[in-house]
């Protein structure tokens, strides 16, 4: 029973109570019984109007008690009806006020804290917040993917006990001793990544020393720099030795031209040998740093591989020949159309054959077939040439790699074609398997998957 209903049942049972004494004893002093009955009557009357009374206090209190109720809850939707125009009313209006303004304000923190939360989880850098006892009160999750650790064992444990990393946890103990910013490289093992970090101290709002760390993988970036130095060294190294080739052979023909026209036609040869060598591995350069940096858009369309393999066929069958080596092709009927830019594609083809020619001896064959493998084609290319060591395999797509550096020399070879075959491949969401033994030789299977209308109908 509510309080309102209580006070107006309290106050009615006592105006009873008083006049039904009063009569009594007027009865009982005058011995008149209509007084008793008027006394009676005008209880009755007393009732109903405190009875009244109450409800139009007690009712609206009633209702502003179980809207505190419910605000308290966190259930601010709900609004009084205003019927009055007096305290009551006013009141009222004042809580319907209150809870609207709460609500604006609330949804305001909600907006900012989603807001707040949606750049936490999207940024590239892991971010661990630590409060004065050194454990970690707020992370993202970029932490999780870097440490490799679930959110939950990292908030509110140290940082040694949720990231183990001594060097981290070291980064924020200097931080926090000197309350200077730190700034380092740290490195994780298993998988290895190396890390830039940014310790700094901070205070909250209410004036709490904090520390936070801003970490950033730079494992690709760092592998990106070497790769570049790498490149920088080798085409340096590669460059020279053509060149170095090119002024010998040019040198020594300018002697030999008058006195030893025989052997001059021999050294140019020789130097357009050379020449060719050299303006290959510019063509296939800038090739390569297309396809790397994706300057040129690939136009993809739907491109039937049987054609592009006989037209390589046909361009290599003169080569193949005159090195006594046997090329065969074996291409289904009706082979199923692969969405993907055709010139690549003739370029993937042409370097992986080129390869095979290049790296077999005279005598040798050379198989080139097309195997549709339910929503994937396979491009294999299998020679019995010089073949691979194990351990040469995985460094094959690399550029400028040989495996074999003075045949690679006699042959022409840039050392680049591979690398290109692995950029169209990755280009084409194709993958490719190598497989080689030392003088047996190599198999090279580019796996493409199928155009979507050609996949239908297969």
């Amino acid at each position: 029973m509510r309080i309102g209903k209580k006070l107006a049942i309290s106050y009615g049972l006592l105006a009873v109570l008083t006049a039904l004494i009063t009569g009594f004893i007027l009865r009982a002093l005058i011995g008149n019984a209509e007084i008793l009955v008027i006394v009676v009557g005008v209880a009755l009357l007393v009732v109903l109007m405190s009875y009244w009374l109450s409800r139009s206090l007690t009712s609206p209190l009633s209702r502003m008690t179980i809207m505190a109720e419910r605000m308290a809850s966190d259930d601010l939707e709900h609004r009084l009806p205003v019927e009055r125009s007096d305290e009551i009313g006013e009141l009222s209006k004042s809580l319907n006020d209150l809870a609207a303004n709460l609500k604006g304000r609330i949804d305001e923190l909600r907006s900012e804290k989603t807001k707040a939360d949606l750049i936490l989880d999207n940024m590239a850098e892991g971010i661990l917040l630590i409060n004065g006892n050194s454990e970690v009160i707020l992370t993202n999750p970029t932490i999780e993917r870097i440490f490799q650790v679930r959110t939950d064992n990292i908030v509110g444990y140290p940082v040694l006990h949720s990231v183990r990393s001594f060097d981290l946890d070291r980064a924020v103990q200097e931080s926090v001793v000197s309350g200077k910013e730190v700034v380092d490289e740290i490195d994780l093992q298993a998988p290895f990544r190396r890390l830039r970090i940014r310790v700094m101290p901070i205070k909250s709002s209410t004036g709490e020393r904090q520390t936070l760390a801003v970490i950033r993988d730079i494992t690709r970036q760092k592998q990106v720099e070497k790769l570049r130095k790498d490149f920088v060294a080798n085409i340096s190294h590669e460059l020279k030795t053509p060149l170095t080739g090119l002024k010998l052979l040019s040198e020594t023909l300018l002697r030999s031209i008058d006195t030893d026209p025989a052997s001059s036609r021999i050294f140019i040869k020789r130097l357009d040998k050379e020449l060719s060598t050299l303006i290959n591995m510019v063509l296939e350069l800038i090739d390569l740093s297309k396809l790397e940096t994706q300057q040129e858009a690939i136009e993809t369309v739907p491109t039937d591989l049987g054609e592009l393999v006989n037209e390589v066929g046909l361009s290599f069958s003169q080569l193949a020949a005159s090195k006594g080596l046997s090329l065969n092709l074996s291409i289904p009927e009706n082979v199923p159309l692969v969405t993907g830019d055709n010139e690549q594609l003739l370029t993937l083809i042409r370097n992986l054959v080129d390869n095979a020619i290049r790296y077999t001896m005279s005598g040798g064959k050379i198989d080139v077939k097309l195997e549709p493998v339910g929503s994937h084609i396979d491009l294999i290319v299998q020679d019995n040439g010089i073949g691979l060591a194990k351990r040469e395999i995985s460094r094959i797509f690399e550029r400028f790699y040989r495996a074999d550096k003075a045949r690679s020399r006699e042959t022409g070879g840039t050392g680049l074609g591979l690398s290109i075959v692995k950029h169209i491949a990755e280009n084409h969401n194709a993958t490719i398997e190598v497989d080689s033994s030392l003088g047996i030789g190599s198999t090279f299977i580019v796996n493409f998957p199928l155009d979507k209308e050609s996949s239908k109908h297969s």
